[in-house]
């Protein structure tokens, strides 16, 4: 039953008991001193190396336990020091021990002299408690200050990586969508990205008075525009590569983006300059370089010219960020990342971060392809679907024959989302590949009962002409009166041989406008500078004020509902088989 009984008194506390420094005591005391720095040593000596250890894995816990284990054996080593050094001075045990206690406790010698500060103040109250008290205030309130300044300095950041424009079915007073970057060129760039195809209807302004060009074109961020680096080039399938830009200065990256958004890449190719949006595959957590992944089409300018040309060393104009297509974790507790094609890269870059920072929820990777050699990222999620019991990856081939695929064949089908993401109907759901793929990815999840507002989508692939009469626009009041309105419904019927003038009134300038062409490329024909970035709507960045007449938007992604009343129309998007005058 010995355990029941109490422990050994402490050393110190024994000292107490001896009154006198009897040479039995000095023998007590000095043995007990040699084994207190004895212990301590080695006590330093394991804490000196969990330290190591500790960082050298990167393990806070066991720095910790090291730092303890410092701690401890440096305490063991001064007290058995000045337990030497007492006896050598013929200090007494008892004396011995309430020295010890008194500098464990940090209490002041008995026989110190009294602070001259601690009487002779106003109200009663001494120097010492009222220089201590200043001192406390003055400390709050420069806490408080600093915690002012650096909560500013959160809602800043915060601004910096706010979505290039807010996305329609997210909550109004979002941040703004980004500013104008370097007016084009001339050349009409090729597309790479785009939102699924739906009509909308630019209002022109009513009868009220016109907003002023300036109040109709918001003020926005400008996005980053300059030179990046090449610093490597991965081959990821035979058509698909992955390009890592760095600082072309050195450092990290200038620019901070969300996970989802894209950049864009500007080239001079045959005397004309090319712009492409890509969007960005690589995690914000990863500040020292920005990955696009490119696939190689054989009409693609920018993709042809990144394959063919650009080598480690060359250098890259780019436009970052921008885009809506983020999820950062904090907009619900589970996702759903279903892509195609190279529509895996927004899901990458979502996934990548979401690791990154250990997130809690369930994340549903499902993904298409034509072959298991067109398998993007392959061994990559297979590994983080190891390491990340919360990360569930399934893909579907459209054929195997001749490989040792054993997953699912087809498409993604109603089925296949069914089988693998339980409880779809309560979880946000990303989208993005080609369009057609997404067409049907959409139709499947309406079926399974998903509502339409938790499904996010962007898509890849060309840009889709849609008849700007087709489906008809809504009524909008315009400056024009009622019956050239019922004259533009009418017209809208007609089949694309019709045209039409667009007059751009800040340029003094007008012309032809087909029924398949949109503002902005009717503007590039005549030589007027409209900025813009990613040419399907997304961006926001070709907003210009509609001043008379009526267009169709198939994507209006970039467009806020409160601009989009006030007569603000995409030029990218914005089509019409009627006259048209627009501030530009």
């Amino acid at each position: 039953m010995g355990c029941m009984g109490g422990g050994p008194r402490p050393f110190y506390a024994t000292l107490l008991d001896m009154p006198t420094l009897t040479p039995e005591a000095r023998r007590t005391i000095e043995a007990e001193g040699q084994r207190r720095i004895g212990w301590g040593a080695q006590a330093v000596g394991l804490g000196a190396s969990r330290v190591q250890q500790a960082l050298a894995a990167n393990d806070a816990s066991a720095f910790q336990r090291g730092v303890s284990n410092l701690r401890e054996g440096v305490q063991m080593l001064e007290s058995g020091t000045a337990a030497l050094r007492a006896v050598e001075a013929g200090t007494s045990p008892r004396q011995i021990a309430l020295t010890w206690f008194r500098d464990q406790l940090s209490l002041p010698d008995a026989e110190a002299v009294p602070m001259p500060m601690a009487t002779g103040g106003p109200r009663g109250l001494s120097w010492y408690h009222l220089t201590t008290m200043a001192f406390l205030v003055a400390f709050l309130i420069g806490t408080l200050t600093l915690q002012y300044a650096r909560m500013r300095r959160i809602a800043a950041l915060a601004q910096r990586l706010a979505p290039a424009s807010p996305d329609p079915t997210a909550r109004p007073g979002g941040p703004p969508s980004p500013g104008p970057s370097a007016p084009p060129s001339g050349a009409a760039a090729p597309q790479s990205l785009e939102q699924p195809a739906r009509a909308a209807i630019a209002a022109a302004p009513t009868a009220s008075p016109a907003p002023s060009p300036a109040a109709a074109t918001a003020a926005a961020k400008r996005p980053w525009t300059g030179m990046l680096r090449t610093a490597a080039i991965f081959p990821e399938t035979p058509d698909v590569k992955t390009f890592r830009l760095v600082n072309a200065d050195g450092g990290d990256i200038p620019f901070t983006f969300m996970p989802g958004q894209f950049l864009t890449v500007s080239a001079e190719i045959d005397g004309t300059t090319a712009k492409r949006a890509y969007t960005i595959a690589s995690s914000p957590t990863q500040s020292s370089f920005v990955e696009v992944t490119v696939k190689r089409e054989k009409q693609g300018l920018i993709s042809r010219y990144l394959h063919d040309k650009v080598a480690v060393g060359s250098l890259l104009e780019v436009s970052a960020p921008a885009g809506v297509f983020t999820f950062t974790g904090a907009e619900a507790d589970s996702i759903v990342l279903i892509s195609g094609g190279v529509g895996i890269t927004p899901m990458m870059s979502i996934t990548r971060y979401l690791t990154d920072r250990s997130y809690p929820g369930d994340i549903f990777f499902l993904y298409g392809a034509r072959a298991p050699l067109d398998f993007t990222f392959r061994e990559e999620l297979e590994h983080l679907q190891k390491r990340h019991p919360n990360l569930h990856v399934a893909a579907t081939m459209e054929r195997a024959e001749g490989t040792t695929w054993m997953g699912s064949l087809g498409y993604v089908s109603k089925e296949f989302i069914a089988r693998s993401v339980p409880e779809i109907t309560r979880r946000r759901v990303h989208l993005c590949g080609p369009p057609a793929m997404m067409e049907a990815v959409k139709t499947a999840l309406a079926e399974l009962g998903v509502p339409r507002e938790q499904v996010k989508t962007e898509a890849f692939g060309p840009a889709r002409g849609v008849a700007p009469g087709t489906p008809a626009p809504l009524p909008v009041a315009t400056p024009a009166p009622a019956a050239a309105t019922a004259a533009a419904t009418t017209a809208s019927a007609v089949p694309r041989v019709a045209t039409a003038e667009v007059e751009f009134t800040k340029s003094g300038k007008t012309g032809p406008l087909a029924p398949d062409q949109s503002v902005l490329e009717a503007a590039e024909a005549i030589e007027v500078e409209i900025d813009y970035l990613c040419r399907v709507g997304i961006c926001g960045v070709c907003k210009v004020p509609l001043l008379k007449g009526e267009v169709t938007m198939e994507v209006e992604e970039g467009l806020p509902p409160e601009e989009k009343a006030r007569g603000i129309i995409l030029a990218c998007q914005a089509k019409s088989v009627g006259n048209l005058k627009v501030d530009a």
